[in-house]
């Protein structure tokens, strides 16, 4: 299978602030950590991966481009604008670590709507839209170096509604009808769900929200 010429970028530097001492990256969901599940999909797909973390030590037996913040906020913001900075094509497609069930077919689906005039092409679930399971375009970067300036660090307050492309929910049901893509791991009951989850057959795997987006 032909490589897409996209960036797959995974935010993997979070704070693990209800999940103290434990790196939410190397938790096994199923057979395989929730790192090496979207690391696996995104190496398959895309003609390059970037993993944004804290302490790239951790992080050297993975085959990415491991990078860090450049901006000292610590949020979800700043390793979007890390990603987005590192990566040598226009649009990347961003997800979290803490996610274990990223969907091949949604993502292709995202893709196949970028066009002309348009940054980011995002889910809109019947929650509301998801920040963390989106593609960017690298002109995003001015609009999120100015928030980042102005510590205005949610994700959708840099958005220009005329250039997003929002994907309804309906659409998103047909292709992951569960919606396990909105599904990430916060808690260590998160994670135990997960990991039921895991155990059930599914067409696809998805992506998740973050609660600090």
């Amino acid at each position: 299978m032909e490589k897409i010429d996209c960036t797959g970028v995974i935010l993997a530097g979070g704070c693990n602030s209800r999940l103290p001492g434990i790196n939410k990256a190397f938790q096994k969901v199923g057979a395989n950590t929730m790192l090496a599940r979207t690391h696996a999909l995104f190496s398959m797909m895309f003609k390059e991966v970037i993993l944004v973390v804290n302490d790239p030590a951790l992080f050297l037996d993975i085959d990415a481009l491991v990078v860090t913040d450049i901006d000292p906020s610590q949020c979800a913001l700043a390793g979007l604008h890390a990603g987005l900075f590192h990566a040598c094509f226009d649009w990347s497609c961003v997800t979290a670590c803490d996610v274990p069930f990223v969907n091949e077919k949604i993502i292709r689906y995202l893709l196949a709507q970028r066009s002309p005039g348009k940054q980011i092409i995002i889910p809109r679930t019947w929650e509301g839209l998801e920040p963390l399971s989106a593609l960017y375009h690298k002109s995003c970067l001015p609009r999120i170096e100015t928030n980042l300036k102005k510590k205005v660090f949610m994700v959708k307050k840099f958005f220009k509604p005329e250039r997003v492309k929002q994907i309804p929910p309906q659409t998103l049901e047909a292709l992951d009808p569960d919606l396990r893509f909105k599904f990430n791991v916060n808690t260590p009951a998160d994670l135990e769900t997960a990991r039921e989850m895991a155990q059930v057959p599914d067409p696809g795997h998805g992506w998740g929200q973050r609660e600090d987006i």
